[in-house]
């Protein structure tokens, strides 16, 4: 299965989440129905009589049946009878729905802040970048580089300090919105393996659509919970409001009891609950942990991880209030439960599936902790190239490799620790981004300076001593600084990040003319500071004629990009005919321009899952049509797939002599 398939599979799951919510409102309506007449037939009917039942004699001549019965009038039967003609049922049922209305309601309205919000609701703390902290670095730099090797926007990090147990999770409604919060116990007791391999499972289900099914799942379950909360305040407040009169004992009485009632129903709904997440979430939970040992090559680590959990005293249980509600978020088990309604497979069972051989091996012997200044980056790929076959371009989308991994860690180490330091404050991001306009702008540079010197003056210092590094910086670190610089930026209000981006807009206009490297860092940027609040799930649509003006101008782009537009021509003509295009000459792509083609993606947007896959095959077949992709054509690419919620993984720019070349070491002088 690929990404797109991961995708359509992960927005029609809502189908089977909507299913399973009805049958639980269901089995809701019927308790508090049922305890509803209990409790109407005890104070209407004190006496009740008891329940008899005659069977008529098998030798009558009446009788047509041996076990034929009559029920004779009871006083059940009298109650019923008045609880149904009261209409009492309907009411009762209608403010069953509005609770859970109002209660799902209002998780929704909660959650609106997207994986921020879970994050804070965690009681988790954002990471400090500037940390001397060796496991907060091993936990920063192993994210950035998973970021670089998935080709998308590093999460927000955050840290539930007072969680001793192994725990993480991801939550957000888009990938650009992302968080990602571990568990003090995970960065203290698990090594750089274990931690990678920790963080390869959490990017999996960030790849797999998983994180906006779950937050989905979170708020409509605060609907069919929050009645046994409604129960809870009922018996805190008879209990701790004080002395009664005797002529309030009844009523104290019929709290308690309807406390205890709704206590009751409310547990139906947690177990409901926890089915519907051990339904959703068991097979999610096998698919990540597989999806771990694919991108880092390395069993051992999620292995290693599990096998901690498994060993620990805490496990991977958390102490926090709302344990409950995240429970499916989580790497493994945060809260205590049977086997039967647990959201996570055994973990000897999930041990065993990636790492057969794990358990037996690590009898007497433990992983000891490797710090961040101790590791060491792995051996350079050979098998990734540039010069793959375009056919296989739309099966990359979203599928992290060891190889992927191994070139981020390599490409990782060639970024000047300088930079690092300086992106990872919001100062230096923003310079780094007036950087990458300055590079776009070759004749309106000392014009974009005085403009920066005007509107950002914080910044003209870091700015100063960025500039020398990012001239001479190789182009395969732009995108992966770019992302790592994005957090820093993320924590500016929403109305400082609409100001920032409209500056940069307007730097990047001062010479009348987008560039390209201005079209990627303006598009990238504007991807990843959109505000934090989710757009509502749009219909996707399935009808291509509609956006055929869009990709004509996204193709026609393309063309111009490639160094062979003789071939790239011959390509767009064949992919015209494919989608049912009229074909006409190419015209140039200073006529088209960055501008409408931001406006030709925008569009595109609206567009199903599976033809975006379509759109993204054709594009790379006219980007590889002359045999090779260069680096400005990957770029595109990226930044198309960046539009489609497709992400890209990198690729390795030289192969020589059937081995692939990395950037070498560039030692940078401010």
């Amino acid at each position: 299965m690929d990404f797109f398939e991961h995708q359509d599979k992960a927005r029609k799951k809502t189908g089977q989440l909507v299913l399973l919510f009805s049958m639980g409102l269901l089995a809701t309506l019927a308790s508090v129905n049922l305890i509803s007449f209990l409790a109407y037939w005890y104070f209407t009917s004190p006496d009740v009589s008891s329940f008899s039942v005659t069977v008529p004699s098998v030798l009558s001549p009446d009788t047509t049946s041996a076990f034929n019965m009559e029920i004779e009038q009871t006083g059940f039967a009298n109650a019923f009878g008045r609880w149904w003609q009261s209409n009492l049922n309907w009411q009762v049922s209608v403010g069953v729905l509005a609770v859970v209305f109002m209660g799902t309601l209002f998780r929704y309205l909660e959650l609106l802040g997207g994986g921020r919000k879970v994050a804070e609701w965690s009681g988790a703390t954002s990471v400090a970048k500037f940390s001397k902290d060796p496991a907060v670095k091993t936990y920063i730099n192993v994210s950035e580089e998973m970021a670089i090797a998935a080709g998308m926007p590093v999460p927000e990090l955050y840290v539930m300090d007072k969680e001793q147990g192994i725990n993480a999770f991801v939550a957000g409604y888009r990938v650009d919105q992302a968080v990602m919060v571990v568990t003090r116990g995970a960065l203290y007791q698990l090594s750089r393996d274990q931690l990678q391999g920790v963080i390869g499972h959490e990017y999996s289900h960030i790849l797999n659509g998983d994180m906006r099914l779950n937050i989905r799942l979170m708020a409509a379950l605060g609907g069919l919970v929050l009645l046994g909360q409604v129960g809870r305040f009922f018996l805190e407040s008879t209990f701790y409001s004080g002395r009664r009169s005797k002529d309030d004992n009844k009523l104290q009485i019929v709290f308690i009891g309807a406390g205890i009632a709704l206590m009751l129903v409310g547990y139906i709904g947690v177990l409901v609950g926890r089915m519907i997440k051990a339904a959703v979430s068991r097979q999610r939970e096998f698919l990540a942990d597989a999806s771990s040992v694919q991108f880092t090559r390395n069993p051992d680590g999620i292995a290693g991880a599990l096998f901690e959990i498994k060993e620990s005293t805490e496990g991977s249980l958390l102490g926090h209030q709302h344990a409950e509600d995240m429970s499916h978020f989580c790497f493994g088990e945060s809260v205590s439960l049977s086997q039967k309604l647990s959201t996570h497979p055994p973990l000897s069972e999930r041990i065993k599936r990636v790492n057969p051989n794990f358990l037996v091996k690590n009898k007497a012997k433990r992983r000891q902790t490797e710090s961040a200044e101790q590791s060491v980056g792995r051996s350079a790929p050979n098998v990734f190239e540039a010069t793959m076959a375009a056919a296989s371009f739309s099966a990359m989308v979203g599928q992290v490799t060891p190889d992927h991994v191994e070139y981020a860690q390599t490409l990782y180490k060639h970024i000047p620790e300088q930079i690092k330091m300086w992106v990872h404050q919001s100062a230096g991001a923003r310079s780094y981004l007036y950087c990458q306009i300055l590079l776009g702008n070759d004749h309106q540079r000392q014009g974009i300076l005085n403009e920066i010197k005007s509107l950002d003056p914080e910044v003209v210092d870091t700015l100063q001593k960025m500039w020398p590094f990012t001239k001479q910086m190789d182009e395969q670190l732009r995108l992966p600084i770019l992302e790592m610089a994005i957090p820093s930026l993320k924590r500016m209000t929403e109305q400082e990040r609409v100001v920032f981006v409209d500056r940069l807009e307007q730097l990047a206009n001062l010479d009348g003319r987008i560039d390209f490297v201005e079209w990627v860092t303006l598009t990238l940027t504007k991807l990843r500071l959109k505000t934090q609040k989710p757009k509502p799930q749009q219909r996707l649509s399935s009808k291509i004629d509609q956006f055929k003006s869009d990709l004509d101008i996204v193709f026609t782009a393309l063309v111009e990009l490639n160094p062979d537009k003789e071939k790239a021509e011959r390509m767009r003509e064949s992919v015209y005919s494919r989608f049912q295009m009229e074909y006409q000459a190419n015209s140039t792509l200073e006529e088209v321009g960055y501008d409408k083609v931001a406006k030709a993606l925008a569009n595109l947007e609206s567009i199903s899952f599976m033809w975006r896959k379509t759109i993204l095959q054709a594009c790379a077949d006219i980007v590889e049509s002359n045999g090779r992709i260069a680096f400005r054509e990957y770029e595109a690419l990226r930044v198309l797939g960046e539009c489609f919620d497709c992400p890209i993984p990198p690729l390795v720019m030289e192969v020589v002599e059937d081995k692939v070349t990395y950037l070498d070491p560039i030692e940078y002088r401010v």
